[in-house]
């Protein structure tokens, strides 16, 4: 059989499904760009992710194969010339993604080609794999489907059988070289052997730890399952091998969460969950946003936390949660603003973890407490920061506090209360 595999965000070679037998196939490896991959994201994501595409075809190279790199709108031609038996793309829960499938779909079906969509994540995607609270997700959902059903990893290909085809493929956007590349490129070994390192020195320390922003205590993996560099599949499994892995284990399953959830209610990626926050009169003040993305509020752990963001395109999670409750519940600025400039910012960009996230933190999503949690930035550094090491690492100036906590928390709550939550 000839089998088209179309490579999105899974970008290696030990357990991928599109690669399901190889040994007895010919296997054309495809990568279509679109709008999407060059709008969208921003340049931090974008340099990370066409970096590991072109490593991705190097390596291919070695096994005797070729990534065919063409535009979205080619792959009717491109199916024309390639008359595989059948295609295959993993699934994605992302409103542009499900939209590209459907489009591919559609392509194939007009040709009669067979065409197989592949979940390369942790857990089916149906309505009743889902709870709207995380707790019983995870102990019902999750880990009483992947006990009844322990994934499979997949063998990684030596050789593949790879046609010759007369296409020419489409050029690559720029590359942004740089500080983003050297902070976070690693290859699919490199990504391994760390994910190893942090399993035997770090995993047994990670529920203590996970929250200290200067501790160096976290996996670091989120950005390497982003662009697929490592399997949900693998981490999942390798993690059970180890002691002390049931709160890492329940960290990986939040991202499995708000996924379902993303799936269910493609909406919540500009709108909020919760009905009644609709009608929150969030202050569309752009001189106080400016001032919270230059890192210029004057709380400390908010400003190191964004200096953090803007120099490495990344933030620790704890510092995350406090940066965007600052934001919505001290600033009252629209959360949606927020979530775009972090999922411009962001190397490990993913909008269901992003979206679920800034809801989360705002209250107005999937949560068990909701709009009467706020972080207060000056107690959340004398807990996760005593020291002020992480301060000190990413704080260069200090400014004048640009509003009153505790006024600015009353302001919130007063119109929080408010709506039926």
């Amino acid at each position: 059989m000839r089998i088209v595999a179309i490579f999105s965000r899974d970008f290696r070679f030990l357990d991928n499904a599109l690669f399901e037998g190889y040994k007895d196939n010919e296997i054309i490896p495809l990568f279509l760009l679109d709008q999407f991959n060059q709008t969208e994201h921003g340049d931090n994501i974008k340099s990370l992710f066409f970096q590991y595409v072109t490593q991705f075809s190097e390596e291919l190279k070695k096994l005797k194969s070729k990534l065919y790199i063409i535009k979205l709108e080619d792959f009717g031609q491109f199916l024309d010339i390639s008359r595989p038996d059948s295609v295959r793309h993993s699934f994605d829960v992302e409103p542009h993604s499900i939209d590209k499938i459907n489009y591919l779909k559609l392509e194939c079906e007009k040709r009669k080609i067979k065409f197989d969509l592949i979940n390369q994540f942790l857990l089916p995607y149906q309505e009743q794999n889902f709870k709207k609270i995380y707790s019983p997700f995870f102990k019902k959902i999750f880990l009483t489907y992947l006990n009844n059903n322990p994934p499979k990893i997949y063998s990684k290909p030596n050789l593949l059988f790879t046609p010759t085809l007369k296409i020419k493929n489409t050029s690559l956007p720029t590359i942004v070289k740089g500080n983003i590349i050297k902070l976070w490129f690693k290859t699919e070994k490199e990504v391994l052997d760390s994910f190893e390192e942090f399993l035997t020195k770090k995993l047994s320390k990670y529920e203590i730890l996970r929250d200290y922003p200067s501790a160096g205590a976290t996996s670091g993996l989120s950005i390497y399952l982003r662009v697929g560099a490592i399997s949900h599949r693998y981490v999942y499994k390798k993690a059970l091998s180890y002691p002390n892995n049931q709160k890492f284990i329940s960290e990986l399953a939040w991202s499995e969460f708000y996924r379902i959830w993303l799936y269910l209610n493609p909406y919540v990626k500009n709108i909020e969950y919760k009905e009644s926050w609709r009608k929150f009169k969030w202050k569309y003040d752009i001189e106080l946003f400016e001032k919270w993305k230059r890192a210029e509020t004057g709380y400390e752990m908010v400003d190191a936390g964004i200096n953090q963001l803007n120099e490495e395109g990344w933030m620790h999670n704890r510092v995350r949660m406090i940066t965007a409750s600052f934001l919505v519940k001290n600033l009252m600025i629209d959360w949606r603003w927020g979530e775009q400039f972090f999922y411009k910012n962001l190397v490990d960009a993913d909008m269901a973890q992003n979206v679920g996230n800034w809801q989360w933190v705002t209250g107005c999503g999937l949560d068990a407490s909701p709009y009467f949690r706020i972080f207060n930035p000056q107690l959340q550094l004398k807990k996760f920061d005593p020291e002020k090491k992480y301060i000190s690492k990413y704080l260069k100036t200090q400014h004048p506090k640009i509003i009153d906590f505790e006024r600015s928390k009353r302001e919130f709550l007063k119109q929080a209360t408010t709506l039926k939550t």
